[in-house]
């Protein structure tokens, strides 16, 4: 054999080689990341109560032992056929038709039909409204508008109003220092603001605040996240996460004397006929047991028809009908972060998209978003589009990298039917 092709031979073994070394090494970090996460008991397994959503509708396949845990070769076996999958998925997604602008209600039913189908979701429901009014609701598959699910972040529209409602009561101020509502409160956090959590621009990491077990009390949820070494000075650089939105609810309990599952349900969930709603942990879930540090950032579990409800109570004509008003919904709608550094790690994200308090700020026209949103990994994608005064929510369960595509067209066809 030639020297030349021996060295050819060489350098593709030698590839090859690395390849199989890099996928092997990623495969192992990412088993690490997802137990590290998910593992809230630390007990090196994770139970079906601790797993997510999405790997809790294939917990019959992937439980190999049949023990009702996942644990490192299981774990391992889901990172391999997930990329699979996703591969397969995009695969059959390749050409699928674009509707046109002029579009029927049935374009809806169709796009979201096959939105089920080419992603093999197990279901999914929009619906839609204008100026306070519901016009459009579609489901397809295993889903209704009153079922359940995790939304994800989601959760953190709903968690800033809530919020926001403290602040039109002069509970909480925007631009007060965190230490106005905990005195003893010292360090970076002590001159950090509500407006600076809200709008993930306190200096916080990009972590998840996710931790935390469900017996953990709220107090001692925080205590912990504040001694998480921060990144930079507050407003300067934009970080999305949950340890801010973690952090402004305690600072919440401490201001109003309350729970945040009662401030939830007083400010919002009453209000708006949120009947079904209620605030735990994104991953652990067992239902009846409460978590003691509910997630705002990511554990709100809600129907589509509560959230559209949510939506509803932001749109309405009247104040009467509305949980907030113009001067508070302006504050929320407004960009907070175009100016800022921006971390790099926004997933399947548009990196045109800026931020509000507590939303995604799309299109802002003088730096007021024409549109708005709060994406969660799961699949749920609530909107409003201002300028048409259209607003809508399609909740799934699925992988936000895969359904995101399809989420937008299905918003694009509803604004253009309701105009």
């Amino acid at each position: 054999m030639k020297t030349a092709t021996k060295l050819v031979l060489f350098t593709i073994t030698l590839a090859f080689g690395a390849g199989i070394w890099l996928a092997t090494s990623w495969q192992s970090d990412q088993v690490d990341r997802i137990i590290t996460m998910m593992d809230v008991d630390k007990n090196g397994a994770i139970q079906s109560e601790e797993l997510s959503p999405l790997m809790r509708l294939r917990i019959s396949e992937l439980d190999g032992d049949g023990n009702g845990d996942l644990d490192r070769s299981e774990v391992a076996a889901y990172i391999r056929s997930s990329i699979f999958n996703v591969v397969r998925r995009k695969w059959r997604a390749r050409g699928l038709p674009e509707y046109p602008d002029n579009v029927e209600r049935k374009s809806l039913q169709v796009a979201l039909d096959e939105m089920v189908e080419v992603l093999e979701l197990p279901g999914a429901v929009m619906l839609v409204g204008k100026n306070g009014y519901e016009q459009i609701q579609f489901s397809s598959g295993d889903f209704d508008a009153n079922k359940v699910v995790s939304v994800a972040s989601a959760s953190k529209w709903v968690s800033s109003v809530v919020l926001m409602r403290l602040v039109e009561q002069g509970v909480l101020t925007l631009d007060a220092p965190l230490n106005t509502y905990i005195p003893d409160l010292t360090g970076h956090w002590a001159d950090t603001t509500l407006r600076q959590l809200l709008s993930h621009s306190s200096g916080a990491g990009p972590g998840h605040a996710i931790e935390n077990p469900p017996g953990m009390s709220y107090r001692e949820h925080f205590e912990q996240l504040i001694k998480i070494p921060v990144k930079n000075e507050p407003g300067v650089k934009f970080s999305y996460g949950g340890i801010s939105m973690q952090i402004s609810g305690y600072i919440a309990e401490q201001a109003s004397g309350k729970r945040w599952s009662q401030l939830f349900d007083e400010l919002v969930a009453t209000p708006a006929g949120m009947e079904h709603s209620t605030y735990g942990h994104p991953f652990w879930y067992s239902p009846g047991v409460e978590i003691q540090s509910p997630n705002l950032a990511g554990g709100l579990y809600a129907s589509g028809q509560d959230y559209f409800n949510f939506l509803t109570a932001l749109s309405a004509d009247g104040i009467a009908r509305r949980l907030l008003t113009d001067d508070s919904l302006g504050q929320m709608e407004s960009d907070q972060t175009s100016t800022l550094v921006h971390h790099s790690v926004r997933g399947p994200l548009p990196e045109d998209w800026f931020y509000g308090l507590g939303l995604w700020c799309e299109s802002p026209l003088e730096g007021r978003c024409q549109k708005i949103n709060s994406a969660g990994a799961f699949g749920t994608f609530p909107w409003i589009d201002r300028e048409s005064g259209t607003y809508g929510v399609l909740v799934t369960l699925g992988s936000l990298a895969e359904v995101m595509p399809f989420a937008m067209n299905l918003r694009r066809l509803a604004i253009e039917l309701e105009r």
